[in-house]
């Protein structure tokens, strides 16, 4: 299966190892001998709730390697019988530490369930190399990215969304499933990772019993996700999904049609889509990223 995988309590990856900036290594190894010598660290704090245990994975189609963080209930008893529903963080580096908080906070008081959290993670010590490597996993078509991505690989390398999909349906989500008792699960993404979810939503919808889809980047190639949902309405096939979609109020440019996205998604009357839609105030596109994931995660799944 192209599978490797560890229990083991690790840094969240390479990349928050040396520094989200790409710091060099004599730069992290004066961080951590000064941090050491201010306040030594106990063998306790090892173990720490926010250090998560990983899975490492390998694509054999491209010889590339990902993590999985995966953060547990407290109550979760690897030898019981309760499933637990499962929310699957992609664009890991941004949105898994916010999600397992969210979980955290809002579970005891019954807003949300008692969660398992996993993260979806490229596996590289570079930031640079991350925003490469996301885009060509999450981008649906192989054209040129606008120079303001930030994104530097040409366009042919870009437009792996299917291939991704196919290899998370194939291992990635049955591994989950050999690992964890899970009752359902969510998918959960921002921004570019949240067109790879429109792309998932589109081509199987069944992968996710639910989707969190934050911003997404329904702009990519000329607005080519919403020919693709053309398609799908035009083919008579039904949309059985539960989707959450939203923007920040301040999102207003050329790369920010998700109004449009959505109200063209609404109009269809799909059987079986429950949709819900919301416009977050004075937020832009990096900062609505924490408010919509919390309060997503509460219209999808609260449990009051």
């Amino acid at each position: 299966m192209g599978l490797e995988y560890r229990h083991a309590v690790l840094p969240l990856n390479k990349f928050f190892a040396h520094g989200l900036l790409g710091e060099t290594e004599p730069e992290s190894k004066r961080v951590r001998q000064s941090s050491a010598k201010l306040a030594p660290v106990s063998s306790e704090l090892l173990g720490s709730p926010w250090t998560p245990t990983a899975h490492r994975m390998t694509r054999n189609d491209l010889e590339r390697d990902y993590v999985l963080w995966v953060d547990l209930p407290p109550t979760y008893d690897p030898d019981g019988d309760e499933p637990h529903p499962i929310y699957v963080c992609f664009d890991a580096m941004w949105t898994y530490g916010t999600v397992v908080d969210t979980v955290r906070l809002l579970a005891p008081s019954k807003e949300l369930p008692k969660a398992i959290v996993v993260g979806v993670a490229h596996d590289e010590p570079s930031y640079r190399e991350v925003i490469q490597l996301r885009a060509m996993d999450f981008t649906t078509t192989a054209v040129d990215a606008p120079a303001l991505t930030g994104v530097r690989v040409p366009g042919e390398q870009l437009g792996g969304a299917e291939a991704f999909r196919r290899w998370l349906d194939a291992e990635v989500i049955p591994f989950l499933n050999t690992q964890y008792r899970i009752s359902e699960m969510t998918f959960i993404g921002h921004s570019f990772s949240a067109l790879f979810g429109v792309h998932v939503l589109l081509e199987k919808p069944s992968m996710f019993d639910h989707y969190l889809l934050a911003s997404p980047s329904v702009w990519w190639d000329d607005q080519v996700m919403f020919r693709r949902e053309q398609q799908r309405y035009e083919s008579g096939e039904n949309l059985d999904a539960h989707v959450f979609m939203s923007k920040g109020e301040l999102e207003t440019d050329e790369l920010s049609p998700h109004q449009e996205f959505h109200d063209q998604l609404a109009s269809r009357n799909y059987e079986g889509l429950d949709l819900h839609w919301q416009v977050f105030p004075n937020e832009g596109h990096m900062s609505v990223t924490p408010i919509a994931l919390s309060r997503g995660l509460r219209v999808l799944h609260s449990t009051q």
